[in-house]
């Protein structure tokens, strides 16, 4: 895949030799970054063909499979993958469109699993394209598509929510995206637990949480406002005191009247979580295994067990 311009019979010739080669070696052996280089070429390749209207939903998965495999390596995006993935143009308006249409409904739970890891991986590029990579109605109905995938399909599925989330902080960060958001993808900040807290978004969507409170307040269904509202709760212990004391002033109104249940809610949800991470401490103290990631896992504890304390002395457990 060395030329640009290879012809139909090359490419259909290095589908079989790429796929028999990933197919075999893929768990072993990890794309390198020259490897991977290539790899994007190869998926940028078929996923314009794909939005021109060929069927290359084969080849695209395999690639996918390649690129994944650079993932799952360490548990995430390596530094090697989202490196490859700057110096590819994912923002072109051929590999837009692919990822666009193999994320109809109409496609495989696979394809469109691999095509949601790839738009969390590359989302950074479309949301600061000059210009947009999508016209209005394109991102509403892709919002849609991912919503029907995570939400109706896969709802479960722990790195698909966390990937999801990925793609879902990146839209709030950006003006041009977060008015096209569907409203049951919102539902998705319920898992905000599992975002990568080391996330670039994620971070700026609570350091600018009352600009984004005030955007959802604009929203006509109230879905946006409730479940950010309830992202606020689970992480309030990483709130600045002005932005922890606006939450605290909206639950005490709520409280008095129909926003209770919501509270209620946040607190059902974030003490399942205390009880699940609270186990998983206990398991790793019962190992001896309390090292460097177990005692980012005890202080993540102690953080969701105050913010649970502080939101219940609110609710005064009423009901």
């Amino acid at each position: 895949m060395a030329s640009d311009d290879l012809t139909d019979q090359h490419w259909a010739a290095t589908r079989l030799l790429a796929e028999g080669a990933w197919r075999e070696n893929i768990e072993d052996s990890p794309p390198d970054l020259t490897e991977l280089k290539e790899v994007f070429k190869f998926l940028g390749h078929h996923l314009g063909l794909h939005g021109a209207g060929e069927d290359h939903a084969s080849s695209i998965t395999f690639a996918m499979s390649a690129i994944l495999s650079k993932w799952f390596a360490e548990g995430g995006p390596t530094p090697l993958l989202e490196e490859s993935a700057r110096k590819f143009n994912c923002a072109s308006p051929s590999f837009v469109k692919g990822v666009r249409l193999a994320l109809n409904p109409r496609n495989s739970l696979v394809l469109r699993g691999r095509m949601l890891a790839l738009v969390a991986l590359t989302f950074d590029q479309w949301s600061n394209s000059p210009a947009p990579v999508m016209e209005p109605e394109e991102m509403v109905e892709f919002c849609e598509n991912i919503a029907v995938f995570v939400v109706d399909d896969v709802l479960h599925e722990s790195h698909i929510q966390r990937r999801s989330l990925t793609v879902l902080f990146g839209m709030l960060r950006s003006p041009e995206w977060r008015s096209h958001i569907a409203t049951r993808f919102w539902k998705m900040l319920a898992y905000c637990i599992v975002v990568d807290e080391g996330l670039g978004p994620f971070a700026w969507c609570l350091q600018n949480a009352t600009e984004l409170l005030d955007f959802m307040r604009g929203l006509p269904d109230g879905e946006g406002l409730r479940w950010w509202y309830g992202t606020l709760w689970f992480h309030y212990d990483k709130l600045d005191t002005t932005v922890r004391n606006e939450v605290e002033r909206i639950a005490k109104d709520m409280s008095l009247g129909d926003g209770l249940s919501d509270l209620n809610l946040y607190l059902n949800l974030i003490g399942q979580e205390v009880a699940r991470t609270r186990q998983e401490v206990d398991e790793l103290r019962d190992e001896a295994k309390l090292d460097r990631p177990g005692m980012k896992l005890r202080t993540r504890l102690i953080a969701l067990e105050g913010n649970h304390h502080r939101l219940s002395l609110i609710t005064g457990g009423r009901r």
